[in-house]
């Protein structure tokens, strides 16, 4: 008992506890998802939505393990980039996996900076009763990105604390909206029919709303900043995974309480403040009080996510995987050139507004990631003490959802489809044109 309070203990002397640990965990995982990926979800899955989330959940956790497993036998926090070092001799082929994730990351941050200030003009209108222009949306986008630029720049602490706040916030508003909307809803619940749109339906929908619970690998990103690494960093990480679980499940339920099906993809973009509003108890004030959240949870995942990349990047950077620039640490230790400029692409991609095709992307980009950590992990299985089970079902789960993603966007957006392909091949022909294989040595090349 002990042992589990000193972990909750907050003084850490610019290092990140375990409730910091668990806010960024959430704030990475539950941002866009519920917002704007629930009714693509529910387009595929129907009622049914709930039980796609459940098993992108499962296999999440088998991930995680794998993830745990590998971090803390390497000691090192590069995620699946430094996995790939390990276990294959070609610089090339790590790097190319380095460009993927900082491009990935890049459209999720980008989708997170325009779906905020979508929200902030719907907000606007809902509160305020007036139309913004909607030339404002890229402006707010930008703006807000540069928000959680200088915020992270300022260093650890406040990044941290920041998360706590917007996070646990965030946590208790959906938890109670959903429980509000179960206890309040009027009909039977028997009365809904859970397979809909057929059996099938929920496991093809998993691969679609995967992409909701990326996000936790972000955590191993920050493992020097963590303090008391290797106990907090699996508790965290669980507890964050299955708080992400709990909103998921219980929301997308909720939300089939209250809208049917036709209504819900009809109201994509808002479907969540859509089913709250009909909720008796509730009515507007529910629709404002999810507005508000939207911009909170959108915000913090901003905030998570540009933290963990800009070290991942600081990472990839001084292994002479990516440009030197990305290896300059400053006095505290913060990566300014990374946060700078992937926080400046970020900006530039959500201001553009074309973001649909890298947030696709993002989407196979990480479950290929995931499907990799999973088969490093069963690789070395002896060597991280690891169950070979679990790696073994988190592999076999995320290596069947790639095709499943593929062959949706083939039949939905083929255009989309073939912009992926040529983002994969894009990246491809950058890392064979980039040729500096030297790491950074501080020690020679000074700060």
């Amino acid at each position: 008992m002990d042992s589990f309070r000193s972990l909750l203990t907050r003084n850490r002397q610019g290092k990140l506890g375990l409730l910091e640990v668990v806010a960024m965990g959430v704030g990475g995982m539950v941002s866009g998802g519920i917002y704007a990926v629930l009714g693509v979800a529910m387009r595929q899955a129907g009622n049914a939505v709930p039980l796609s989330y459940l098993i992108a959940g499962i296999l999440t956790l088998v991930t995680a393990y794998s993830y745990l497993k590998l971090t803390l036998h390497f000691g090192e926090h590069g995620g699946v980039f430094s996995f790939v070092e390990h276990i294959v001799d070609s610089p090339s082929l790590a790097a190319y996996v380095g460009w993927v994730l900082v491009v990935g990351y890049v459209g999720v941050m980008a989708m997170y900076a325009f779906a905020f200030g979508a929200y902030t003009l719907t907000a606007a209108r809902a509160i305020a009763g007036f139309e913004l222009p909607q030339l404002l949306r890229p402006v707010i986008s930008v703006l807000i990105v540069a928000v959680f630029v200088g915020l992270n720049l300022r260093g650890v602490e406040e990044t941290g604390l920041f998360e706590d706040i917007a996070v646990y916030i965030k946590i208790t508003i959906l938890l109670s909206l959903a429980v509000l909307g179960i206890v309040f809803y009027n009909g039977s619940v028997t009365s809904v029919h859970f397979f809909n749109k057929g059996v099938v339906s929920p496991i093809t929908g998993f691969a679609i709303i995967f992409v909701s619970y990326e996000g936790f690998q972000l955590l191993v990103y920050d493992y020097e900043d963590i303090a008391d690494v290797e106990q907090v960093l699996p508790v965290g990480m669980y507890i964050a995974i299955a708080i992400a679980i709990a909103i998921y499940v219980s929301v997308s339920f909720m939300v089939t309480l209250h809208l049917t099906p036709e209504q819900l993809v009809a109201h994509e973009e808002v479907a969540l403040a859509e089913a709250v509003s009909n909720i008796p108890l509730l009515g507007g004030a529910g629709f404002v009080l999810v507005i508000l959240s939207a911009m909170k949870s959108t915000s913090s995942g901003i905030n998570a996510t540009l933290f963990g990349t800009a070290r991942l990047v600081h990472k990839i950077a001084t292994e002479g995987a990516l440009p030197r620039v990305f290896s300059f640490r400053n006095r505290e230790g913060i990566p300014v050139y990374a946060l700078v400029i992937m926080g400046s692409l970020t900006a530039a991609f959500a201001a553009l507004g074309s973001l649909k095709q890298i947030t696709e992307f993002g989407s196979v980009a990480f479950l290929a990631s995931f499907a990799v950590t999973n088969y490093t992990n069963l690789r070395l299985a002896d060597e991280t003490g690891s169950i070979r089970f679990l790696p073994a079902l988190g592999l076999i789960g995320t290596t069947v959802a790639i095709p499943v993603v593929l062959y949706h966007l083939y039949r939905t957006d083929v255009e989309i489809l073939l912009w992926i392909v040529g983002i994969f091949v894009s990246l491809f022909l950058l890392e064979f044109l980039y040729l500096q294989r030297s790491p950074f040595d501080p020690a020679i090349d000074g700060d």
